[in-house]
């Protein structure tokens, strides 16, 4: 980006002040009509530049370099200016319809940001510059959807923004300009495989319900197992959990237990 300076445009401007003003004290009536239209001429030229934006200079239809923001001048009739925004744009990509890799229609829409780093290049290259950017936006996402099934798509819109940003960079990035994100903000799929979708979700949903729970019911057997082996081990073990089953019991009924039928119990673990 080659800058110009404008400190020669703003000598030559005091000079034409300067004439003007010799025009109307030594000419006469000549001088005063002469001095008010060279004076009109000279302040027609001058500019103000804000700071979000660049000023592209043509002198006599030539490239003559950029110009920062601020007051400017230049010489009416012989130089052009041309303002161009610096800011980041963001350019809404109107809805498409699309073709995924397992042949399903979708739409989608989205919005491309970008930004201008050379004014020069892209006055001098390109000219309508959003319509531009979205013809090689739509061309890709054409290109790229048709390699995805809707699957994936649906799970990797930051992914299919990444790589659709990176290629329309690589064959656009003479023109000065740096896109700097493409969001994909609405991806409307067709009812009915809509439907599909959340019936199969649902499906694989409760068969996965299903599975945690028999796996929590063979943990369970197993930790019975384990219990029961330890309590068989021991003379009383059975029979002291069953009095704190008893215990624990909300039934208020009391029963009595003959103290031999413990002997029945330790018999018949050995």
């Amino acid at each position: 980006m080659e800058e110009y300076s404008n400190m020669r445009q703003w000598g030559i401007f005091f000079i034409l002040l300067l004439v003007s003003f010799l025009l109307v004290k030594f000419f006469g009536i000549f001088g005063i009509v002469s001095g008010i239209i060279l004076l009109l001429y000279t302040l027609s030229g001058i500019r103000i530049i804000y700071n979000y934006e660049k000023a592209v200079i043509f002198t006599l239809g030539y490239y003559s370099g950029i110009l920062s923001g601020g007051l400017i001048y230049i010489l009416p009739g012989f130089q052009k200016l041309v303002k161009v925004d610096m800011r980041i744009i963001n350019y809404e990509l109107p809805e498409q319809v699309l073709l995924s890799a397992d042949n399903i229609n979708i739409t989608v829409k989205g919005t491309v940001f970008y930004r201008i780093v050379d004014p020069g290049k892209v006055i001098m290259n390109i000219r309508e510059l959003d319509k531009a950017i979205l013809n090689y936006a739509q061309a890709k996402l054409r290109d790229i959807f048709g390699k995805y099934n809707l699957n994936d798509i649906l799970h990797k819109r930051e992914e299919i923004g990444i790589e659709l940003r990176d290629m329309i960079q690589k064959e656009i990035g003479e023109w000065g300009v740096d896109i700097i994100a493409i969001k994909i903000q609405d991806i409307i799929v067709p009812q009915e495989i809509l439907s599909a979708l959340t019936q199969r979700a649902i499906a694989e949903r409760l068969a996965q319900a299903k599975v945690i729970e028999s796996q929590g019911e063979l943990q369970a057997a197993e930790n019975y197992k384990k219990a029961a082996e330890i309590l068989s081990e021991s003379d009383y073990g059975i029979v002291l959990r069953f009095l704190e089953m008893l215990r624990s019991s909300q039934n208020t009924k009391i029963i009595v237990v003959p103290p031999e039928i413990f002997d029945l119990f330790k018999k018949h673990n050995k």
